[in-house]
């Protein structure tokens, strides 16, 4: 799964799992997207007449001398060229783009029974081919779904302007159509409007099953968030209660275990993690409010929803971060890895996709340590199963500490490595090590020392790098003694204090409109199977 994905905002949304339209929302949205496809086909078919009309029939009979109004092709060609913008346009909400949608519908079919009907019938005509604006209507229905009674209306107004062009042909000197020709005329946009509703009311009544199956006990699924090689994260709320929050969940087929008694080991261990997330009381840590199995045995978290960005987003901002804010970020992580190291649990999973910087309570810069699937308790002598195969290595290969490399223990101070190195990328404005591939990138932390802040960082207070420098010991015993000790030293320095709520408000001021998260503003931990989480060691 993208890390970008965590960062993202998203406007707020009217409560709900479903639109206005009746539809999921992503259903509604992919139907409005479908409009750049009906344009793009509408475009090509415009030049393929433009084309063809550079060919002239030199015999016509009665109707020599007479020409389809050729004009009328380019004017196609731009009026779906805009609805093709607007349909990618990322200013234009999504019922803004449907409405578009239907008025290009009628437009365009009014546009099609100008060139069919430009060419005046004669007594002796039987029939002069199938009617285009019963083609469009039923490509529109099937392309773009919307609620059964909008699509009657929209049908019957656009297969309604075959009539009125004709009407408007013969008050122009036309000849009426012979009596013959009137039922096959019209009759085929008949069967294309009720064709499109029966379209509508398929894709409705999908849609209404979809939204049903995206039931996780109490919470409805509303928009998919991320997904990642064994889970999905999606946006939720809860039946009754306002709240939003973010659900993440596995299916039992995204294990790729076929063994019954291997899957439902794994849902046990999911059920572990679950419980240990819940067991964590400091408010630096993501908040679980509910979890659980649905009927055909899906896993689900129910976790807090975020305003703000993950530290890996905001890095993007700023190479580096000044040595006051870096230390008021790592205190708000220690802060969390206190609390769970001394509930026995290490989260084994540090890395700044997994730190969310956001805004809480009128605070900004507040730290949440997310992502604890992979967490493992170390206060049980009883063995647990992996989700992973032999021969994985799980962590981040660019923040992973060396014991985690191989069967030794690991514990609290395993996360502090981590944290180092999420530490030395956030002064640095680098990597620890930066070595092309998993393999070296390994071998580099068990090997290799890293170059020391102070070369890196002119002016850096020596404290700050004492402390980030020791955090990157390859033995665990030269590492601080726990997280508590780690947080006792950062206190310290006085740096955290110096990076005041008024700094902090000035930066998120700063930051160019186009890359602030909306005020309302939503984001959800990763997804369970992050590619970058487990690494192959073979």
């Amino acid at each position: 799964m993208a890390k970008a994905e965590m960062a993202k905002g998203f406007a707020p949304r009217r409560p709900g799992a479903t639109t206005a339209s009746g539809l999921p929302r992503d259903l509604e949205e992919a139907a409005a997207s479908r409009l750049a496809i009906v344009a793009l086909v509408a475009m090509a078919t415009m030049a393929i007449a433009l084309v063809a009309s550079l060919f002239r029939q030199e015999n016509l009979g009665a109707r020599a001398g007479l020409e389809r109004p050729a004009w009328l092709i380019p004017v196609g060609f731009a009026v779906s060229l805009g609805m093709w913008l607007a349909a990618r346009s990322k200013r234009t909400d999504v019922a803004t783009k449907l409405s578009l949608g239907i008025a290009y519908m009628i437009l365009a079919c009014a546009l099609l029974a100008m060139f069919r009907h430009s060419l005046p019938y004669l007594p002796e005509d039987v029939l002069r081919g199938f009617s285009p604006v019963a083609l469009a209507v039923l490509f529109f229905a099937i392309v773009v779904p919307m609620p059964a009674t909008r699509m009657a209306i929209a049908a019957t107004l656009a297969a309604l302007t075959d009539p009125l062009v004709l009407g408007l042909t013969v008050a122009a000197g036309n000849p009426m159509p012979p009596a013959n020709l009137w039922l096959w005329l019209f009759l085929p946009n008949a069967v294309g409007v009720g064709l499109a509703v029966v379209a509508a009311r398929v894709a409705y009544g999908l849609g209404q099953s979809v939204h049903k199956a995206r039931q996780m006990g109490s919470y409805r699924l509303v928009e998919k968030l991320g997904a990642g090689g064994m889970g999905e994260v999606w946006r939720a709320e809860h039946a009754t209660l306002a709240r939003p929050a973010a659900v993440k969940f596995v299916r039992p087929s995204m294990l790729g275990a076929h063994d019954p008694a291997e899957v439902a080991s794994a849902l046990r261990r999911f059920e572990r993690e679950a419980q240990a997330t819940a067991m964590l009381t400091s408010p630096h840590t993501i908040e679980l409010y509910d979890y659980g199995v649905s009927d055909d045995g899906t896993f689900y978290y129910v976790m807090e929803l975020l305003d703000g960005m993950d530290l890996e987003t905001l890095l993007g901002h700023t190479r580096a971060l000044a040595p006051e804010r870096a230390a008021h970020l790592l205190l708000g992580v220690c802060h969390s890895l206190r609390d769970a190291h001394e509930s026995g649990v290490v989260h084994r999973d540090i890395k700044p996709a997994n730190i969310y910087v956001c805004k809480k309570g009128g605070e900004y810069d507040f730290v949440k340590l997310l992502d604890f699937g992979l967490a493992r308790r170390v206060d049980t002598g009883a063995a647990e199963p992996r989700l992973t195969i032999a021969g994985d290595v799980i962590g981040t290969p660019q923040y992973l500490a060396p014991e985690a490399m191989g069967e030794e223990p690991v514990d609290g101070r395993t996360d502090l490595y981590s944290l180092g190195s999420v530490a030395y990328r956030m002064l640095a404005g680098r990597e620890v090590f930066e070595e092309a591939g998993v393999l070296p990138l390994l071998t580099a932390h068990l090997m290799k020392q890293p170059k020391p802040l102070q070369e890196l960082v002119p002016g850096i207070p020596p404290e700050l790098a004492r402390l980030v420098m020791g955090c990157l010991a390859k033995s665990p015993a030269e590492r601080p003694a726990s997280t508590a000790v780690l947080m006792q030293e950062l206190q310290a320095t006085g740096l955290a204090e110096r990076w005041t709520a008024d700094r902090a408000h000035a930066w998120w001021a700063a930051l160019p409109r186009e890359k602030k998260p909306p005020g309302s503003s939503v984001a959800a931990p990763a997804a369970l199977g992050d590619a970058e989480t487990v690494a192959r060691s073979s």
